[in-house]
């Protein structure tokens, strides 16, 4: 039997599996396998150059399509280069399927080069591995491998999802041309899967139960707001879904960080939950888990999978109807929420050019029905402190909070989309992921706005960092990167804002349908964004 055999079959099998993208990175090691999906016409491939920015890419595009991606690498640090993804898609329960060529066991120890232990190298923070044979010796023992190849791609889609790896033995010659599939596999389209998972609630919980409902970052999902809106209309039941949870309703608290920074000890006693009840990725919101953690006592319940049958065990499918009754917890909530949001729309309309001025009127001025990308540290943080978009879609690594793949995850987003991308990033983020840039395919429909402060702005806005000796050098990290020229070396095209008036001007131009513009930088080092903030955050203290 030929020895790229099960090679063959197992592009076949990712067909009948329902896999649609594929992201590749060249190499000749994994030869076998870039033929074996650019021969395929079921499939769709990207090239991206920089491994780590191309499972960023892929993480984007199964994040947005809610499918699993394949990304391809050689052998060797390629490999290692995509664990920052395959970490973050882990935490975001995003399903990956990362597939990375391999030399033979027996030629490791022969001096050859590009070769390392590829052995579970992302074994904490990956749902499942397996190591192909180099070769498969009849058609019984191909079909028992495809067997285990199929039900780890399962895995991969099966509530909470995350990323599989498979690692691949390829012996030379890399260049003759791949058989055909032997086996006729029944194999089907895949998508998220439900989880089967054990109840953490075999009760009703009683309807006189203050219940905080923490929604982390996910996808949309109709069913699960439907379920979260009945429940706060129907019960002491407060929902906290920040913008990356994508859980907009006016029901629901959207600024906790902003809410919890305006209260005192008082109030606060008020607003304090009898049972957290919390599904989904990360939460951004310091303040709130300063909020929870200082409560003694407190039963939490941590839903895995998908969370709307232990939601519906809140009231019991089968108990009696509730007599109506107000949500008086809610409405301590929201009786906050309306004294801190109007002092903060005071403060923001006599505010001067800054980071957090410049935020709010990008986010304002977005098209209706787009797609924002946030970047890590100071970026969604301040987002936080804005009014939601419940028009728009809101993404973030937020998984491990690395400020590594912003720009690429945008990418591989915006390249299995046909709606409008924006993202807003810091400076340093920009640059450290400016090869996400570095793609022949790249996604028109994306509009990257950097805020350049003029090095890491985030530790200025911590209490603390800034009475350390080593602060300016060592924490700011300022750089001499042009981001104009930056932008230009890749064959994109640049325009900078420097105060407000020529941000809301070049705001308008870089949102026109057939505008070519790739990055706008907004240019704050000049402005005091650490001072504004933290004013900001003391309104009603």
């Amino acid at each position: 039997m030929n020895y790229n055999q099960h090679i063959a079959d197992l592009g076949f099998l990712f067909e009948q599996l329902g896999i649609q993208h594929v992201i590749i990175c060249p190499g000749s090691q994994n030869a076998p396998l870039i033929q074996l999906f650019t021969s395929n016409e079921s499939f769709t491939c990207h090239s991206i150059v920089d491994e780590r920015s191309a499972a960023y890419v892929a993480l984007g595009m199964a994040r947005q399509i809610r499918q699993p991606v394949v990304v391809v690498t050689t052998s060797g640090t390629a490999v290692l280069n995509l664990a920052p993804a395959v970490a973050e898609a882990h935490y975001q329960h995003v399903p990956l399927i990362v597939l990375t060529a391999d030399r033979p066991l027996e030629k490791i120890s022969q001096f050859n080069n590009q070769i390392i232990d590829q052995v579970e190298p992302y074994v904490n923070n990956s749902k499942g591995f397996f190591e192909l044979p180099v070769e498969v010796r009849d058609q019984q023992e191909l079909g028992e491998v495809l067997s285990i190849v199929e039900e780890l791609v399962k895995t991969a889609v099966t509530l909470p999802g995350g990323p599989v790896h498979l690692n691949i033995p390829l012996a030379e010659p890399f260049y003759e041309k791949l058989p055909g599939p032997l086996l006729h596999h029944a194999g089907s389209g895949i998508q998220l899967a439900s989880a089967q998972q054990d109840s953490v609630a075999s009760d009703p919980v009683p309807s006189d139960r203050k219940i905080l409902i923490l929604a982390g970052t996910s996808a949309p999902d109709e069913e699960i707001q439907w379920i979260l809106t009945n429940l706060a209309n129907s019960r002491q039941v407060v929902v906290v879904a920040e913008n990356i949870a994508n859980m907009p309703s006016d029901d629901f608290i959207a600024n906790p960080e902003l809410l919890l920074a305006g209260t005192d000890e008082d109030e606060r006693k008020d607003l304090a939950p009898d049972l957290v009840v919390s599904f989904g990725g990360q939460v951004v919101s310091k303040q709130l888990k300063l909020f929870l953690q200082a409560l003694e006592n407190l039963e939490v319940w941590m839903l895995e999978g998908s969370p709307a049958e232990e939601l519906n065990r809140l009231t019991g499918k089968n108990a009696p109807a509730a007599p109506a009754t107000i949500n008086q917890y809610l409405k301590a909530w929201k009786k906050a929420e309306a004294r801190v949001r109007k002092t903060a729309v005071r403060f923001l309309d006599q505010a001067t050019y800054c980071n957090l001025t410049a935020i709010q009127r990008v986010i304002a001025s977005i098209p209706e029905r787009s797609v924002l990308h946030l970047g890590n540290s100071s970026t969604i943080r301040y987002s936080q402190l804005l009014p939601l978009r419940q028009d728009l879609s809101y993404f973030s690594n937020r998984g491990t909070s690395g400020i590594d793949g912003c720009v690429s995850a945008a990418v591989g987003a915006a390249l299995v989309s046909s709606d409008l991308h924006v993202l807003v990033v810091g400076d340093l983020s920009f640059v450290y992921d400016s090869n996400a840039l570095w793609n022949r395919n790249y996604p028109k429909n994306l509009k990257i706005i950097v805020m350049n402060d003029g090095g890491g702005g985030i530790f200025r806005l911590l209490e603390g960092p800034d009475r350390m000796d080593f602060f300016e050098e060592y924490s700011v990290t300022h750089h001499p990167v042009s981001l104009e020229l930056l932008t230009q070396s890749f064959g994109r095209i640049f325009q900078r804002a420097r105060s407000m008036e020529e941000l809301e001007e070049k705001l308008e131009v870089l949102f026109q349908p057939d505008s070519s513009i790739s990055v706008l930088e907004v240019e704050t080092s000049a402005s005091e964004n650490s001072r504004t903030f933290k004013d900001f955050m003391k309104l009603n203290q």
